[in-house]
């Protein structure tokens, strides 16, 4: 299946480069859209709500997990779930917390092209990992600006190749993994390529979690004599055979950790994957007028065997029909986006305006089949659904005196959801449906440089997060599209300060407090049918502190620390702590380089979370754990051999604890077990040419 993009698409791609495209260049700023997309400095009054990963602060690793590039920054809990027919769970500051799978409430990006849906919903297992030199993540009210569901900002980037290379890597270990990459770069001039391959597959530490991925990239840059930069990526993921060996109730957890749910083998549960998107991106970041223009086209299909054969459930006396046990969705995907910033004095002051819009549009056809025991039966689904999406935003930047910075902001968007049923049988109504969203954040702020070393900062403002189609799905009671579902608003203030100290010291105190009306949480969650609602309203309350300090040449200290109190602020749960949202949390990591050089790094990760709860009633939590890791890696270079190695010891002591929870989980099985100790070696070799 492919789908065309809308008329209105081309053309508002067409009319950013035939408007944009004449314009001339200065000095280089950053804008709203492209504030986390290139890499270069941005703006000064967002500069520190960004925190980052460099590649040089990424621990080794096989590169399956986004956990990976994650570790240290504040406001993130990464759940690895340690199954690979289930995404990481990523939730910030408690946005996302309710996911049973993907990523939701948090806007993912790559190389500054979306990998959110224009409903919210989002997923990073797609994304070959290996190349991504940084990672940035913007938290707090200017996050809103960014749209749907973005109750913060996760973006990764690659960089475009420096020299002309070959490159040839293999890791295996614990448990059962073996996974190659095969990558070759090219570099001429003001053009460059780059092509690559990975293919991997994990035993998994549990019976039934056999996974296997093949991914390829092949990605083009090239900068004009204008100072035009263009870059056009292709990526492929496929995923043959993704086995889910299923949740644990808490006693069979106690009992044997590394046990899998006997309903994964009764119905053979397991997901395949085929995932394909390409994109193009023109930008000129440097002058008084910079802008930026993106197109995006993709296709994702998903078959997945659940553990249960219809899903007929009974709730509250009444039966219901169910969607079957097998999952076959295609989902077609396309968008465009075009921003312009304008540098300019206002009353004498200097100034910079940023215009732009975004149209993203998807189609989910979607059927659903009995499950005989790991076969599909008959058809029990089959529905067409739709959202189309178009936002507005402006972000006004101004500095009256010298350090002083103010912003201000705001984002329209407006978002049509349609679901047609085509499976009208006698006991299953049509389900078709309809709900139109319109919606607007803002936000506003201030920084200002005390002087070289301390920085304050302040902010406020509103964001929003409408429900995605999946969660449109069901109703607890009676069936048709959950049209009665509200938008999550939520109303953000924060403030801190920020310390630095030349590249050797960085410190960042932040608090926060967030209020939400309609917060969208799990209802009910029983036979693969799960639906939500609408919660009166939730507070969360926080601290984050992050810290990096580098003694000398030779030792490199990271960490952080969060404290977030996120409870239900009224209704029968009123003082009930979200589930899935730790209360602390705190990471340390440090590397020592013996010799100063990349020749050899040593270092230690230390990672220590409190409970989680894993329902609205906060009967059950999955206990807090602490793990520690250890690795090893450097690198050698031999004429124009590079010979690059790494060794990681993972939950050193053998922790048992929780790696993740499904929410409001109604079977009682919302434990996954993380991993048990580990070990996982590698080994890269590069030829320059």
């Amino acid at each position: 299946m492919f789908i065309q993009v809308k008329p209105y698409l081309s053309f508002i791609t067409l009319s950013g480069l035939l408007v944009l495209g004449p314009v001339g260049h200065v000095r280089a700023q950053e804008m709203l859209e492209t504030l986390i997309v290139s890499g270069d400095a941005p703006a000064p009054a967002l500069a520190g709500r960004i925190m980052s990963n460099q590649a040089s602060d990424f621990h080794p690793g096989a590169r399956l997990d986004s956990a990976e590039l994650l570790q240290n920054l504040p406001g993130i809990q990464v759940d690895s779930r340690s199954n690979y027919a289930q995404d990481t769970r990523i939730s910030l500051r408690g946005f996302g917390a309710r996911s049973a799978f993907g990523v939701r409430g948090i806007d993912l990006q790559v190389d500054g092209i979306p990998m959110s849906t224009p409903d919210g919903q989002g997923q990073l297992g797609s994304v070959i990992l290996d190349n991504i030199q940084r990672v940035e993540v913007l938290r707090g009210p200017i996050a809103g600006l960014y749209g749907n569901g973005a109750g913060g900002v996760i973006a990764l980037q690659t960089a475009a190749p420096e020299i002309t290379q070959l490159s040839l890597g293999v890791a295996a270990g614990d448990p059962g993994l073996q996974r190659q990459t095969l990558a070759g770069e090219w570099r001429e001039g003001a053009a460059a390529a780059r092509l690559q391959l990975a293919n991997t597959q994990v035993d998994g530490e549990r019976p039934h979690a056999y996974a296997e991925r093949e991914q390829g990239i092949a990605q083009l840059y090239y900068r004009t004599a204008g100072d035009l930069d263009i870059a056009l990526k292709h990526e492929r993921n496929r995923d043959p055979l993704l086995q889910d060996p299923l949740s644990l109730r808490p006693d069979e957890w106690r009992t044997n950790p590394r046990q899998t749910n006997p309903v994964a083998e009764t119905f053979n549960t397991r997901k395949t994957v085929d995932y394909e998107q390409t994109s193009v991106s023109l930008r000129r970041s440097e002058g008084q007028t910079r802008w930026q223009t993106s197109v995006w086209q993709g296709e994702r299909a998903i078959t997945q065997y659940l553990g249960f054969r219809n899903g007929d459930t009974t709730v509250d006396g009444i039966r219901f029909l169910g969607s079957g046990g097998v999952v076959d969705l295609a989902r077609d995907f396309a968008g465009a986006s075009a921003t312009l910033t304008q540098g300019f004095e206002l009353l004498a002051m200097p100034a910079d305006l940023s215009v732009g819009v975004e149209l993203a549009q998807m189609e989910d056809s979607r059927r659903g089949f009995v499950n005989n025991n790991g076969t599909a039966g008959d058809l029990r689904r089959h529905e067409l659904g739709k959202v189309d999406s178009l936002d507005g935003f402006a972000l006004l930047q101004l500095t009256p005196i010298n350090g002083l910075s103010l912003y201000s902001g705001a984002r329209r968007g407006q978002m049509d959801t349609e679901v047609k049923d085509y499976f009208v049988v006698a006991g299953n109504p049509d389900d078709s449906g309809a709900r139109d969203y319109r919606e607007t954040a803002y936000a506003f702020g201030s920084n200002y440089q005390l002087n070289a070393q301390w920085e304050f900062f302040a902010s406020r403002g509103r964001g929003y997060e409408t429900p995605t189609l999946t969660e449109m799905a069901y109703k607890r009671i009676g069936s048709g599209l959950n049209t009665a579902l509200e938008a999550a608003v939520n109303y953000q203030t924060e403030w801190g300060v920020n310390y630095r100290l030349d590249d050797r010291l960085e410190v960042v105190l932040t608090q926060f407090a967030i209020d939400s009306n309609n917060e969208l949480v799990v209802d009910q969650s029983v036979g693969g049918r799960t639906s939500y609602r609408n919660a009166a309203a939730t507070e969360r309350e926080g601290s984050e502190l992050f810290g990096r300090y580098a003694f000398g040449s030779h030792w490199r200290l990271l960490g952080s620390a969060q404290f977030t109190d996120a409870i239900f602020a009224a209704g029968t749960l009123d003082g009930k702590q979200l589930p899935g949202v730790a209360r602390e949390q705190y990471q340390l990591g440090l590397q020592w380089l013996p010799f100063g050089s990349e020749v050899l790094q040593l270092a230690a990760q230390l990672q220590q979370r409190s409970r989680v709860f894993t329902a609205d009633d906060n009967a059950v939590a999955a206990p807090g754990y602490r793990t520690f890791d250890l690795s090893a890696q450097g690198e050698y270079s031999l004429s124009a051999i590079n010979l690059g190695w790494w060794l990681k010891i993972a939950n050193l002591s053998d922790e048992n604890y929780v790696g993740s929870v499904v929410v409001n989980q109604a079977n009682g099985r919302a434990f996954e077990p993380a991993l048990g100790r580990n070990v996982t070696a590698g080994i890269n070799m590069q030829y320059a040419f």
